[in-house]
């Protein structure tokens, strides 16, 4: 697994693997007409119940308008969910036909118009505080209450393991009323 490029995508490498996905980060997925290489930023994947459920998650910015809404379009193109799908089915050896794929693109800076343009896309966009008030603190909370072993310790303080550095430092912020809770 190459390293993640940015800070979010560290987080949403580390989100998914806290959440028992295998998680890839720059996965190649088309070469251009110039013979440039294309990559989706991070994919998770996991099989469960016959379904193989990708979650494929792009980071950036959208601050330039239409052509933001372009650029996040092609990310999430066709052709691109068509390699990240036969990439996992040969990665799991997953023979069947259930795939769910969700298409999530995650901006540490937006507008609104180019948030609202890219919605008409059938793409999930949630800014960065989004994402972190509603997935990554929660997935925290759940790994938290469901161990997936016996804490030795006698204290209140349950530790994520030392590998997640970037979700230690949310729930570091977070349980010493350190994030700003929108309303």
């Amino acid at each position: 697994m190459p390293f993640p490029k940015t800070y979010v995508e560290e987080l949403i490498i580390e989100w998914l693997h806290l959440d028992g996905f295998l998680v890839e980060a720059n996965l190649p997925v088309a070469v251009t007409s110039a013979g440039g290489r294309g990559e989706a930023d991070v994919v998770g994947a996991r099989v469960g119940g016959n379904i193989l459920e990708i979650i494929h998650v792009e980071t950036g910015t959208l601050a330039k308008g239409q052509d933001s809404i372009i650029s996040v379009g092609k990310k999430f193109s066709s052709i691109v969910s068509k390699e990240v799908t036969n990439y996992f089915k040969q990665r799991f050896s997953f023979s069947g036909d259930t795939v769910n794929y969700q298409s999530i693109y995650v901006p540490s800076y937006w507008t609104r118009p180019t948030v609202k343009g890219i919605k008409g896309l059938d793409i999930l966009v949630e800014p960065l505080p989004t994402f972190i008030l509603e997935r990554l603190l929660p997935a925290i909370k759940k790994w938290k209450s469901n161990l997936p072993h016996k804490p030795k310790g006698k204290g209140k303080h349950i530790a994520l393991p030392e590998s997640y550095w970037m979700l230690q430092l949310i729930d570091y912020l977070e349980s010493n009323d350190l994030v700003k809770k929108s309303s």
